[in-house]
């Protein structure tokens, strides 16, 4: 007779991997239409969009809320929903759960863990806007903050994808902050 009482074990690195890998492709999909968008613009205008002539700033909001929010909103909703799963996650059988209770988790917890997923990504066009905006003024030599800080937006991933491969339950920053983790759905009978 099972253990009512044993904790599901985590799923497997390279199921988690895949499952990230195809929700990937859905984002990478996305922003094959955003760069279809941009190139119609192109053709019909003969111009691309300068949202440097806006300041650093608000390029970066402006990337942020065609990008990154449209990419956060499914994330959120995707794991809100009664799926408690991407459609990667789904693909592989996984589900989002409370680390505590095992069931589904709050959507304070999906939006914590929607944020704190997307921190790197973040971080990343943060400084990679003011790399651009400084190589557009024609400088070459970068400030060091500004050098850390994309060694970092590099390095900060890996860190993530790292603990996910190597904590006992699988759980990366964005599950610790959001007290989640992700678990094999149960298999209807």
């Amino acid at each position: 007779m099972p253990n009512k009482n044993k904790r599901p074990a985590k799923p497997r690195f390279s199921r988690r991997l895949a499952a990230l890998l195809i929700d990937y492709c859905i984002i990478l999909g996305y922003m094959a239409l955003l760069a279809a968008t941009i190139g119609l613009w192109y053709l019909a205008t003969g111009t691309l969009p300068d949202w440097l002539g806006y300041g650093v700033m608000t390029a970066e909001l402006l990337g942020f809320l065609v990008l990154v929010l449209p990419v956060g909103l499914y994330l959120y909703f995707s794991e809100a929903s009664v799926r408690q799963a991407t459609i990667g996650k789904r693909a592989l059988n996984l589900v989002v759960v409370s680390a505590t209770t095992l069931r589904r988790p709050s959507r304070t917890q999906i939006a914590v863990r929607t944020i704190i997923k997307l921190l790197p990504w973040e971080v990343a066009h943060f400084f990679v806007w003011h790399t651009v905006a400084a190589t557009a003024r024609g400088q070459s030599d970068f400030p060091l903050w500004l050098e850390i800080g994309l060694v970092g937006s590099i390095i900060l991933p890996i860190v993530y994808v790292l603990m996910v491969a190597f904590d006992v339950r699988g759980r990366g920053p964005h599950d610790r902050a959001a007290r989640t983790r992700v678990i094999a759905a149960k298999m209807n009978s």
